[in-house]
């Protein structure tokens, strides 16, 4: 099987307990071709915890085993307004300059987030929105970063015409979209419109399943387990040339349970994308 415009990435949100240094070879072997690491506090690939020495022995772990470095996600509450917007900046400073540390290709190098904090109600907040993440963005572009925020179900950022006005009404070359279909395919939106309307503005995308249950709460599941028409998905990626990498994103309400298995999640969530991808 040859190389594919269309590459898989796995993310290390999933893997808080593993090694990150035998958790990458693994990774590598099972078929990903990019990896995204965590950088949030708790995990051991925070700012605050790797040095200059580690970044750089990061990187180049990464590069030497062909893996390049999808992005670096983190959870910023690009909300908060009043005394905590300070913290909030400084933290994604943090991010940022990790990102580009770690980031050894022609870049830019890539922030992922979705939209935390305290948020207004759309209609009469979105400008607000608009003009924070512009601030964000500014400091993404200072390091050489492109910040991707992520629409996600139940937040005020949580629709594809949502997320075309806020590209359209900041225009920033450094603010872009992540986009997971999973968070509105549990809304019932239907899947050409997403793809239509959010893969212009998209620098990354997320990949997950999910449905809503009896009680109207939604359940993440992995890439596969779902009604997500993964085949159609990547054909549509296909037909409009999308050369972003997609990485399968194993949601906390999956690797927080007892009986989660890093590796079965992993190994199942490739299986379920490259059959999807390649016989599409």
């Amino acid at each position: 099987m040859g190389e594919h415009a269309i590459t898989l990435g796995y993310g290390t949100y999933a893997m808080r307990e593993l090694d990150i240094y035998e958790a990458l070879p693994r990774l590598r072997a099972i078929g990903y071709r990019t990896v995204e690491i965590m950088g949030e506090e708790g995990w051991a690939t925070a700012p605050a915890v790797l040095d200059r020495d580690g970044r750089t022995r990061l990187a180049g772990t990464i590069r030497d085993l062909g893996l390049n470095l999808s992005a670096v996600m983190a959870m910023m509450p690009f909300c908060e307004e009043g005394g905590s917007r300070r913290a909030v900046l400084e933290k994604f400073h943090a991010v940022c300059g990790l990102a580009r540390d770690l980031c050894l290709d022609a870049g830019p190098a890539v922030v992922s987030s979705p939209l935390g904090g305290r948020q207004p109600p759309w209609d009469e907040g979105r400008e607000r929105i608009a003009a924070g993440l512009v601030e964000f963005a500014d400091v993404a572009r200072e390091h050489g970063a492109v910040l991707a925020v992520e629409p996600h179900v139940g937040s005020a950022l949580d629709s594809p015409e949502k997320a075309v006005w806020l590209m359209e009404r900041t225009d920033h070359p450094a603010l872009r979209l992540n986009f997971d279909i999973s968070h509105f395919h549990v809304q019932g939106m239907e899947l050409r419109r997403c793809v239509d309307l959010c893969l212009p503005h998209a620098v990354y995308v997320h990949v997950k399943d999910g449905y809503r249950d009896d009680r109207g709460k939604v359940v993440f599941q992995l890439p596969g387990e779902g009604s997500l028409d993964l085949r159609a998905y990547f054909r549509l990626l296909a037909e409009r040339g999308a050369a972003v990498p997609v990485t399968a994103e194993v949601s906390a309400m999956i690797w927080k349970r007892r009986d989660y298995d890093p590796w079965a999640a992993a190994e199942r969530s490739y299986a379920a994308l490259a059959e999807a991808r390649d016989g599409r």
